[in-house]
């Protein structure tokens, strides 16, 4: 019958106890749980220990299921008067007053047979229970034993005495340091020794971590754990041996893998990042990082408003989405600032999944390809240059020869005039346009003129020293300081000399007119070994290039001078057959720096 108990004081106590006798079989009453608002009294105490419910308040022990009956052992009225009212239909209730007959009827029985039965059932049940803890004992993979205050052994499983070497009888009674000496497990240090003697006063477990010295080196967790009397007094202790070799093995695996992946993300050049599904970073690498002015840790834990620029988080944001929906990879051409810069970046988004494929985030890999774009560009120009050409220099061969009529004549006319006459004054305009017309006509066919450079084997620093000398002379650099840097033992290039000094003297002669024939020019060579090219540097002091002009100086009749608008566009063709290029930039001190780049000499070029 199931029984529950309301009150849990001694005569609960000793009531549970004789129930659950052998001896009180014939009662059939199964206790099922013990109430008592003093979770210390005895009866409560006992109930924890054989693994019975126990309730500190009436409601939740009244709300077990499947009880049959109720022993009220209060000594209460008002607590039996509250239990008729609230217990459900069917429920029996043996009260105080009854339990009282009852436990001396019990008392009785019990007490004729109890003193023949336990000597009987002593032994056996102690042989029982030491059976069945050695089964427990054996069927664990650990290495256990159990010792008393002097560290003699009380019991241990056979997985230890198998380890130690020495039959299960024979380990009863040992010493803990005699069997462990010399062994794998011989731990026998003095805080061991201190720490386990701890557990004889305060009964707190404990776990140890010890390892085996190299080359055969072991890993093992030691927990020892207090096992204490009725009493509560610590009698023994429970030690056992858990080898967690593989996984601390494990472990620096993952470690290992964790550094190169770290590794990895953190010495590439693409900008790498990683978000959870809530768009927060996870991971961010350096470059990364670095193109913000932060550390890769400033990222962590960050959403992309929280910061990135509003429009770039706002980029990110979106296409982060449309990878998470189509759970598929994609690629993006994007431009992000990058120090106060636009460049142009390639970008893969692809979703990361767990174990169970379920998508866990994104992964971005970004690759600047700023470079690229400019190159398709300058190919893109170099096309249009090249079609330019083509027609300027038909157009140049048509208008050259009326031009030269037209000269001839007002030549000839213009000395049938007398001077200062009004007639004399309108032809020489005439001729001074025509020569103006003559001259646009020349540089249009030096602009189309497609001339095979005569290359040679040359050195970088004689075409500037030769290009300077020739501008010294000039009168528009007689109040310009030139000054000079030139980096020794460079190599060698192909080119054509006279083509090359055009166009440093093309660059002289637009840097003296952008300073108003007055400043410094600043002449450099250079070697970026990286790239394996020599630098030509031409700096002036000038007011510098617009940002907004600087993609549309080289283009053909582009000019600011009121010029034809042909010299820079000849020079960057010249560059490009000599297999270089030319870059323009805002120099530090505000004006502009022309560099032309050109590959050096190989050996084997023809």
């Amino acid at each position: 019958m199931k029984t529950l108990i309301i009150g849990g004081g001694k005569g609960c106590r000793s009531l549970i106890g004789l129930l659950n006798d052998p001896i009180m079989k014939e009662v059939n009453l199964d206790i099922i749980g013990v109430m008592d608002i003093n979770q210390d009294a005895p009866g409560m105490v006992y109930a924890r220990e054989i693994g019975l419910q126990t309730f500190t308040n009436m409601k939740d022990a009244l709300s077990l299921k499947d009880i049959e009956m109720i022993i009220e052992m209060t000594g209460q009225d008002e607590i039996l008067q509250e239990l008729y009212k609230t217990i459900r239909p069917g429920i029996k209730i043996i009260d105080h007053n009854f339990t009282h007959i009852f436990w001396e009827i019990v008392n009785a029985r019990i007490e004729q047979n109890w003193q023949m039965q336990e000597l009987a059932k002593l032994e056996e049940d102690i042989a029982k229970e030491k059976n069945f803890l050695q089964q427990i004992f054996d069927s664990n993979e650990d290495l256990m034993v159990v010792l008393d205050k002097r560290k003699r052994v009380q019991m241990a499983n056979k997985k230890f005495c198998v380890f130690i070497g020495i039959s299960e009888v024979e380990i009863i009674g040992k010493e803990y340091q005699e069997i462990l000496r010399g062994k794998e497990i011989d731990f026998n240090d003095e805080e061991f020794t201190i720490s386990f003697e701890q557990i004889f006063t305060n009964g707190y477990a404990q776990t140890i971590l010890r390892k085996t010295p190299s080359p055969d080196e072991t890993h093992w967790e030691i927990n020892r754990v207090a096992i204490k009397n009725n009493l509560g007094e610590v009698e023994s202790v429970l030690i056992t041996w858990h080898k967690i070799t593989e996984r601390i093995m494990l472990r620096r695996e993952i470690e290992s893998a964790e550094m190169r992946f770290k590794s990895f993300i953190n010495s590439a050049k693409d900008w790498i990042s990683i978000k959870d599904l809530n768009g927060r970073y996870v991971i961010a690498n350096p470059v990364t990082a670095d193109a913000f002015g932060l550390k890769p840790e400033d990222f962590i834990g960050k959403k992309p408003h929280e910061i990135l620029p509003k429009k770039l988080a706002q980029t990110v944001t979106i296409h982060d989405n449309q990878v998470i929906a189509s759970k598929k990879y994609q690629t993006f051409d994007e431009i992000i600032p990058v120090h106060g810069e636009d460049h142009h970046f390639q970008t893969v988004r692809f979703p990361l999944t767990d174990y169970k494929g379920e998508i866990i985030g994104v992964c971005t890999i970004a690759r600047d390809v700023s470079n690229e774009v400019r190159l398709k560009e300058q190919l893109i120009q170099s096309e249009k240059l090249a079609a330019l050409g083509k027609l300027a220099a038909g157009v140049a061969h048509e208008i050259n020869n009326p031009l030269t009529g037209i000269l001839a004549y007002a030549e000839d006319l213009i000395n049938e005039f007398p001077e200062n006459s009004e007639q004399r004054n309108d032809i020489q305009v005439i001729i001074r346009e025509t020569l103006r017309c003559r001259d646009i006509v020349r540089n249009l066919l030096d602009f189309s003129r497609q001339d095979i450079p005569k290359f040679q084997v040359s050195e970088v620093n004689q075409i500037v020293e030769n290009a300077m000398n020739l501008v010294k002379k000039l009168p528009q650099f007689k109040d310009i300081i030139i000054i000079t840097s030139m980096k020794e033992s460079l190599p060698r290039i192909f080119t054509d000399p006279q083509q090359l000094i055009q166009v440093i003297l093309n660059f002289m002669l637009n840097a003296a007119d952008a300073m108003k024939f007055k400043g410094t020019i600043s002449l450099s060579t250079d070697f970026d070994k990286s790239n394996n090219k020599c630098i030509i540097s031409v700096e002036d002091t000038g007011p510098g290039i617009p940002e907004n002009l600087i993609d549309k100086i080289f283009e053909p009749f582009f000019s600011t001078k009121g010029t034809s608008g042909l010299g820079l566009a000849v020079s960057w063709g010249i560059i490009e057959r000599h297999g270089g290029n030319i870059e323009v930039d805002t120099a530090e001190s505000g004006g502009a720096i022309f560099r032309i780049i050109i590959p050096v000499y190989k050996k084997n070029k023809n």
